[in-house]
């Protein structure tokens, strides 16, 4: 089998993968306890007439099957509806806010891969020391970190006590910019802590699979053979050792979108990041069926498709995978 067909065969999969997660996350939506039109009426003296009214306009006395049917025919139309709340179609909310959390979760990947790999190599080249062992425990105290309680503890030390960052928003509200650099200097400023509250705990997941991999490959006979060539130790390490010992990497990187998505809705509720974390947080509050289920699947293509480029890259690199 050649790249080719690999690639459009596991490109296939994807097919029936994502009907079966729309199923999942229309019945799971559904099933929790709460209704729509009684969120959207919250603190008002309603008619019961006009509840039931409302029920019957957006499709919510039918059977699950039946609406389920109902709006997968929609969304093979590329129409994710309406909010119940906001008014808007799902699409337009979705697109406002979709940029800010790419932004977010690129910035937060390529600092976490960047500072991994350099810290994953430092340990094991020097391994058993005391650099590897601080390393080590660095590591462990940032994977075991809440990302919630760490969030929290930046706005409290860098924004409230220091006041050197702001401690929410993409943008200064309010504020007037004479110049596109000022603009961009404000926005870096909003950008910093959300995304080192991101780093830290994949950034020390990341560190540990470089680290186990890199150990792994200074013990294979080619690097001793290469060592015993006379070759030079930064040769050894980074043009023989490190390119194979990274290949691991590569794969988790296609979990990383669900791990940094995950991590996403709290740290932008917390840090009030206008992005899909948030937009997910708001409207599971107000039970706003059609917004939720098209966040749900839009974080799902995003997860599927970062998988397949995984599995791909992973295949095109690695000579001794073979496309079966």
């Amino acid at each position: 089998m050649t790249l080719k067909d690999y690639v459009i065969r596991r490109s296939i999969i994807i097919v029936p993968t994502f009907f079966l997660i729309s199923v999942i996350i229309f019945v799971l939506i559904h099933a929790a306890p709460g209704d729509p039109v009684t969120a959207m009426t919250s603190g008002r003296m309603v008619d019961p007439a006009i509840k039931e009214r409302l029920r019957i306009e957006y499709g919510l006395d039918k059977p699950i099957p039946v609406q389920y049917a109902m709006w997968l025919s929609k969304l093979l139309q590329g129409d994710l509806g309406y909010s119940f709340v906001g008014g808007d179609t799902v699409w337009n909310m979705i697109s406002i806010r979709i940029p800010l959390t790419i932004e977010l979760m690129l910035t937060a990947e390529l600092i976490s891969i960047s500072v991994a790999v350099v810290l994953g190599v430092v340990a094991a080249v020097k391994h058993n020391t005391t650099t590897d062992a601080l390393c080590s425990l660095g590591a462990l105290a940032g994977y075991s970190t809440p990302d919630f309680w760490f969030a929290l503890m930046l706005v409290l030390v860098f924004s409230v006590s220091l006041g050197w960052l702001p401690s929410g928003e993409s943008q200064t509200p309010g504020l007037v910019f004479t110049s596109a650099f000022g603009a961009l200097s404000d926005h870096l400023k909003h950008l910093l802590l959300p995304t080192v509250a991101l780093v830290v705990g994949w950034t020390a997941y990341l560190f540990r699979i470089v680290r186990s991999s890199m150990l792994e490959v200074l013990s294979q006979d080619y690097v001793i053979t290469a060592r015993a060539k006379g070759l030079k130790e930064r040769v050894v390490i980074y043009k023989h050792a490190l390119r194979n010992a990274l290949l691991p990497v590569i794969t988790y990187l296609g979990y990383s979108i669900g791990f940094l998505l995950g991590g996403a809705v709290v740290i932008e509720e917390i840090f009030n990041w206008p992005g899909l974390g948030q937009l997910m947080v708001v409207t599971a509050e107000k039970k706003d069926y059609p917004a939720l289920m098209g966040l749900s699947l839009i974080i799902a293509i995003m997860v599927l498709v970062a998988n397949l480029v995984a599995d791909i890259a992973y295949a095109a690199v690695d000579p001794r995978i073979k496309y079966d």
